[in-house]
């Protein structure tokens, strides 16, 4: 059996790290320097783990495969994220102003949230364990616990890669963090939502979307989707 290790590919430069931040540029919310650098390195590591250049190289799927978008890139869904995580926590904290949230760690949580997908998704990957799943799974690890490893790898804090790995179906296994419900809530409504509104391919939201029953978009025809 051949073994297969998981690092990078190729070395990090400073045309990764500021091509990251071009494609997200919701990472300069972040007041902490230090961390805004770590988020920043967790998604350049990922990247270099992969064959993806950029953040906006990857496709825009929630899961390869499912839930897929029509148009748009990775990013677009990130990007949406931080924005709908911010909005959630402005809410409770307008409504009741003794409810606690740390900020730069609910963005810098919810930039990397989906920082493993670049494994996951990496086409290389998906091939060899497409080729023989009972050698190390398929996938052998989904994005959300690749994640993690990349938020500790590059020295996040472990309230990031709490949310890394907790955003997801193994947040069924975890006590969860404040920060985590809301960037958890505010990524599965993100999906939900897009959905609805008409924006994902047909037959790809999975049975969690179920009662869903999608709007056609302005540009395409006017009969709802099915």
């Amino acid at each position: 059996m051949t073994l297969n290790y998981c690092g990078l590919r190729r070395a990090i430069t400073s045309h990764t790290r500021d091509a990251v931040l071009a494609d997200f540029p919701e990472i300069l919310l972040i007041e902490d320097a230090a961390l805004r650098a770590l988020t920043v390195e967790a998604w350049s590591y990922a990247l270099c783990c992969s064959d993806f250049e950029r953040i906006t190289d990857m496709p825009p799927e929630g899961n390869p495969g499912s839930p897929v978008l029509k148009r748009g890139t990775q990013a677009d869904h990130l990007r949406g994220v931080v924005r709908l995580a911010l909005r959630l926590a402005d809410e409770f904290r307008t409504a009741w102003d003794d409810v606690v949230i740390d900020q730069d760690v609910l963005i810098a949580a919810a930039v990397c949230h989906d920082v493993g997908k670049p494994y996951e998704f990496d086409v290389k990957n998906r091939a060899r364990w497409a080729s023989d799943p009972s050698a190390s799974g398929q996938p052998a690890f989904r994005h959300s616990v690749f994640g993690m490893h990349v938020c500790l790898t590059v020295g996040l804090p472990e309230e990031i890669a709490h949310v890394a790995v907790g955003h997801s179906m193994e947040g069924q296994f975890i006590g969860l963090s404040t920060e985590c419900v809301l960037v958890r809530q505010a990524d599965h409504c993100w999906w939900q939502v897009a959905g609805a509104v008409g924006l994902t391919v047909p037959n790809t939201l999975g049975a969690s979307h179920a009662l869903s029953r999608p709007r056609a978009l302005r540009s395409e025809s006017a009969t709802f989707a099915t």
